[in-house]
């Protein structure tokens, strides 16, 4: 199913602890229930209803209200490391296991359990306030509110055509509409459950589950008011202070994720994201002569990238490149699988294919992880390379420089600053990479 998940522990509560690291964290903040009543709102109704239907306390650290994030955990006193600052038992969270068993019993064995967790929110949904998780479902962001970019129209994804998003996005599409089509049939036998329910709007639910869903020993869930923890790139969980509202918050790590992935399944980008890669892809020309050759090694000695939490995977000649430090390093950023292929697609005669596949056979069976013993080759290889990461910096410059020209509106201003936080983020990378292979094949003259 096309979307990431979080994880979570295994118990029978779910828990957070604050991990704290020293540069994030210069004092210990504390609000009065002033500031509390100031941005809480009639949130606190929220809290008290999740407390009555658990039985039991879920956070006296925190409390819900709106920043510039939207809808966020603000701490209502101090917290110290390691403290424990919510705790929600299972009892309290929404799984597939919702599902009505006449329902469950006709969801077949292909779909994922975010599509079922989806058809969950819809029944839900469709219940309104006769619904026993109404005042967490009216909580969830509406339609029209995501940003994720499988809502964007065809106009706005042409801002990320360059980037490997722009044919993700597809993919992704793609495969919530196989879900959907797997279970339209409940949809229509049973019209009292899900009522008029679309396309759309199982997107949109399928959507909100893949970006607030946890996964965990006992399956994936939705777990209520831990959702409305925000991100930060940088920290498992650092407490944001403003000042000047008097109060701070409480921010999470999602993952390691880079724009690419925020963007695509959970509708945001950071300006500066030290996680950003570039997803890349290597051809083999159509016109070299030892074409099968090469592309038979590719398959023997290549090992694909692993198939994503999307259960989507890439194509073996598929490499994710990050951002390398420094320029006369060792290339740390670059995959060595790459440079690899690379001195493979270098060879010009069999003969030095079948030199590779002896040296390989010598060593640890790796193929071209060396450099190749013909320095003027060895930068041939390197150069190929260089000529690509010279083509991709290109695309990108001119797609961040076409966005200069378009007007800031509405909903179009938040994705196209999206558009530009991924588009110079994998600008970034892709000039360090060559950077690095520009002075390495200088180093090998």
């Amino acid at each position: 199913m096309p979307f990431r998940v979080r994880t979570a522990t295994a118990s029978r509560w779910w828990s957070l602890h604050t991990v704290f690291n020293t540069h994030c964290l210069c004092r210990n903040l504390y609000y009065s229930a002033l500031s509390k009543r100031q941005f809480s709102g009639n949130c606190d109704d929220f809290l008290q209803w999740l407390e009555r239907k658990a039985a039991c306390s879920i956070s006296s650290s925190l409390f819900i209200g709106n920043s510039s994030y939207g809808r966020s955990l603000f701490a209502s006193k101090i917290i110290q490391t390691g403290d424990c600052i919510l705790k929600v038992p299972y009892r309290v969270q929404i799984t597939a296991d919702n599902l009505l068993p006449e329902i469950r019993s006709l969801i077949g064995e292909e779909v994922g359990n975010i599509a079922k967790l989806a058809t969950v929110i819809l029944i839900e949904k469709k219940l309104g306030q006769g619904s026993e998780w109404y005042p967490y479902i009216s909580c969830l962001p509406q339609q029209g509110e995501l940003h994720n970019t499988v809502f964007w129209t065809e106009s706005e994804l042409e801002m990320i055509r360059p980037s490997s998003v722009y044919q993700e996005t597809i993919d992704q599409k793609s495969q919530i509409e196989k879900d959907f089509l797997a279970i339209k049939h409940i949809f229509e036998c049973s019209h009292q459950s899900f009522g008029d329910s679309t396309y759309k709007d199982f997107m949109h639910a399928c959507t909100l589950v893949g970006s607030r869903a946890w996964g965990s020993t006992n399956g994936l869930a939705l777990i209520p008011f831990a959702d409305f923890l925000n991100h930060d790139g940088v920290s498992e969980a650092i407490v944001m202070s403003d000042d000047d509202k008097q109060c701070s918050e409480v921010l999470i790590r999602y993952g390691k994720f880079s724009n690419a992935t925020l963007m695509l399944d959970f509708g945001f980008t950071i300006p500066y994201n030290i996680y950003d890669q570039v997803q890349i892809q290597f051809d083999i020309p159509k016109h070299d002569p030892l074409r099968d050759m090469k592309l038979e090694l590719l398959h023997q000695y290549f090992i694909p990238p692993p198939e994503d939490m999307k259960g989507l995977s890439h194509p073996v000649n598929s490499f994710s490149i990050k951002e390398v430090k420094s320029d006369s390093g060792k290339g740390k950023g670059l995959p060595q699988s790459l440079r690899a292929l690379a001195r493979v697609l270098s060879c010009t005669t069999s003969q030095e294919i079948d030199n590779l596949i002896a040296e390989a056979a010598q060593t640890d069976g790796r193929l071209a992880r060396r450099p190749l013993q013909d320095i003027s080759k060895e930068i041939q290889a390197h150069m190929m390379l260089l000529s690509l990461f010279i083509q991709l910096i290109e695309e990108r410059s001119v797609a961040i420089m076409s966005l200069d020209s378009l007007s800031l509106c509405g909903r179009f201003s938040v994705r196209k600053l999206m558009a530009q936080d991924l588009l110079q983020g994998e600008l970034r990378i892709l000039k360090s990479a060559s950077a690095w292979l520009e002075n390495y094949c200088f180093s090998m003259t």
